[in-house]
């Protein structure tokens, strides 16, 4: 039995991704539930280990395996939030560990990340009643829906914020943390390192970019920043472009 007291793992925040049922599937030979990510809420968690994937062209990402430090075992939204700790089987494997593209030494940060991704998962509803005749009315029933949810689980999220208000982040000093302090204009230096890079290189770091939006985007001449319903697209933006965080991204993805 892990003694809670004495881990060790570095503490970070990162968006944990909420799932429900939002439907049936058919499964061998009868209908089964269907699971799906309907909010995303922002938590403390164990950072227990990183996994590095290489792609075919050399470039490569990180993802990180983490345990919220508050979390639930299943799907059902009426199980409690119940305070957890990683739990392993055999051959040191952790049955209770989800990998994230990102963790954050702020709250603030997370926060901005989850809010996106709660974007997304609105999008991924509403794209799928754009050709009824009828649209408008379901849009409207759709965001209702998706905005109780969040709120929903607005109030669990500052549960745990609230129960985990003692345990401390885990300060570590990033290459970005370095250059900030030792390159006498920061920005600048990002602008160059993306401008050194080739197009499809930065064409691929936008992608992975979590915080994508028109309020960041320097592209002054877009025109393609606004989705059917005639909202700024973000994110999905294909016009999307900031060298200075593609030049950040290039030093997240390195190292």
């Amino acid at each position: 039995m892990i003694d809670k007291e004495n881990l060790k793992y570095p503490i970070k925040y990162a968006v944990m991704p909420i799932k429900e049922q939002v439907g049936w599937s058919h499964g061998l030979n009868e209908l089964e539930p269907e699971y799906g990510v309907v909010a995303n809420i922002v938590s403390k968690c164990y950072v227990i280990g990183e996994r590095k994937n290489y792609f075919s062209d050399g470039t490569f990402e990180i993802k990180y395996e983490v345990v919220f430090l508050y979390n639930k075992r299943n799907a059902n939204y009426y199980e409690e939030f119940k305070a957890t700790i990683p739990e392993f089987i055999v051959a040191s494997e952790c049955i209770n560990s989800i990998f994230v593209n990102q963790v954050f030494n702020s709250f603030e940060e997370a926060l901005t990340a989850a809010s996106k991704s709660n974007d997304e998962v609105l999008h991924q509803k509403l794209i799928k009643v754009y050709l009824d005749k009828d649209f408008k009315t379901k849009i409207e029933a759709i965001e209702k829906e998706h905005q109780n949810t969040l709120d929903k689980y607005k109030k669990i999220e500052e549960m745990i914020q609230q129960k985990t208000s003692a345990v401390v982040i885990t300060r570590t000093s990033t290459l970005e943390d370095i250059i900030e302090k030792i390159v006498e204009n920061p920005k600048d230096f990002y602008i160059k390192l993306a401008d050194s890079l080739s197009i499809e290189e930065r064409e691929y770091l936008k992608q992975l970019i979590k915080n994508r939006c028109c309020e960041n985007c320097t592209n002054g001449s877009c025109k393609i920043g606004l989705d059917e319903l005639g909202q700024k697209e973000g994110s999905n933006c294909l016009g999307w472009n900031n060298y200075e965080l593609i030049g950040r991204q290039r030093i997240l993805s390195r190292y």
